[in-house]
């Protein structure tokens, strides 16, 4: 059903992320903070190869340029830099792979997948990452992961779920379609905004500050229990089609 509690407001631009299914090979991680295993993307690739990631700090923002594939990043108190790895994977033993380009700048570090040596294939990427970070990471077909980071986060995907906790007070931007969003804060943003299609929205608030609650659904059940007031200059915009939608 559709709530007439709350009046339209237009959100905050964000980037869009998705997911991949299962393909059934996990591959284990090395780094301590990043130790949960990667599932492979959808795709068919019958060759694969680990690539490392090691950005020497300080890193203050991380950006991911990728597609048809899964990225988890994980905050690390101990953290300064950004390590971890990468599964690049490609059809054919001697096909053409895609290649990770890394690199620094002005404390920013950017992962894009190149694919203009003329072969292409999901890379799905792990990382450790200093907890205050910002990070801004796009993919298509891929899950989306986050955990314990405090600075601002965009994340875009189409087809795949965005599962992000333990955030902090900077702005938050999730945006996706036919993939779920469910995200847990321990701060304060003054700007939370999800949106997908087709999937339910979950959000989680610190349970003490109050936002005007902007929720939009067209077939779903509006579950919203979080400490509210429509004068707040803090807003939570959740919209979806075809889905739930819960504010905690």
């Amino acid at each position: 059903m559709t709530s007439n509690a709350t009046p339209n407001r237009a959100p905050i631009g964000a980037l869009r992320m998705s997911t991949i299914a299962v393909a059934g090979v996990i591959v284990a991680v090395g780094v301590p903070a990043v130790a949960a295993a990667i599932a492979l993307s959808t795709q068919v690739s019958d060759q694969q190869a680990l690539v490392k990631i090691d950005a020497a700090g300080p890193i203050s923002r991380i950006v991911i340029a990728d597609s048809d594939s899964d990225v988890r990043i994980t905050g690390d108190a101990a953290a300064n830099g950004v390590t971890g790895q990468a599964v690049v994977q490609w059809k054919g033993e001697d096909g053409k792979r895609p290649a990770l380009r890394q690199s620094v700048s002005g404390g920013v570090l950017t992962l894009i997948k190149d694919c203009s040596g003329g072969g292409c294939g999901p890379i799905d990427i792990m990382v450790s990452v200093p907890r205050d970070v910002s990070v801004q990471a796009t993919t298509s077909d891929g899950n989306i992961a986050l955990s314990g980071v405090t600075g601002q986060v965009d994340l875009t995907s189409s087809a795949g779920s965005i599962d992000a906790d333990g955030l902090g007070s900077a702005n938050a931007s999730f945006h996706t379609t036919n993939g779920t969003i469910d995200a847990a804060f321990t701060g304060a943003p003054a700007r939370i905004v999800a949106e997908t299609t087709n999937a339910s929205v979950a959000i989680g608030t610190d349970g003490r500050t109050a936002y005007y609650d902007a929720v939009h659904t067209t077939d779903g059940v509006e579950s919203l229990t979080n400490a509210q007031d429509r004068t707040s200059p803090d807003e939570i915009d959740a919209t979806t089609t075809n889905g739930d939608v819960t504010i905690s």
